[in-house]
């Protein structure tokens, strides 16, 4: 099953300090080559981690997408301006680019969502239906607690 990949848990895969650090570890090597990163979520990803990690570990993040080990997704002008249309529609949110790509792509691929961004996803919807989130912020809880 593939599954679109939001920030939080690619960062917690990462950070060892992070209380998601485990699940977000098993969760992203399970899904490996099903993980469809979107491209505003690499650049997000690759910044925090040399924020709040190491330089070393961003470079191992993109050294690992460049070999294949999650698929990277690239918005086109159409994914683009859904996701323009979605950060608008939810304006009082303040979505921001990255969220939104996410929603676009998980929209048009009809794809689950691996994120810990609840609020965000839990507020918004797609055009039809609702977000799909691979895990719900019970199972998030439990494996933090």
């Amino acid at each position: 099953m593939r599954v679109v990949g939001d920030t939080g848990p690619l960062l917690a895969a990462t950070d060892r300090r992070d209380p998601a650090h485990e699940l977000a570890g098993a969760l992203v090597a399970e899904l490996g080559r099903n993980l469809l990163v979107p491209e505003p979520v690499v650049g997000e990803v690759d910044y925090l981690i040399r924020k709040r990690v190491s330089t070393y570990s961003a470079r191992l993040f993109l050294e690992a997408l460049s070999s294949g080990a999650h698929e990277v997704a690239f918005l086109s002008r159409k994914l683009l301006r859904r996701a323009t249309e979605i950060d608008a529609a939810f304006a009082d949110l303040d979505l921001g680019y990255v969220d939104s790509a996410v929603m676009a792509l998980a929209e048009r691929e009809n794809l689950p969502i691996l994120t810990f961004d609840f609020n965000h996803f839990r507020a918004t919807r797609p055009g039809r239906g609702y977000w799909r989130l691979v895990i719900d912020e019970q199972q998030y809880a439990d494996a933090t607690a």
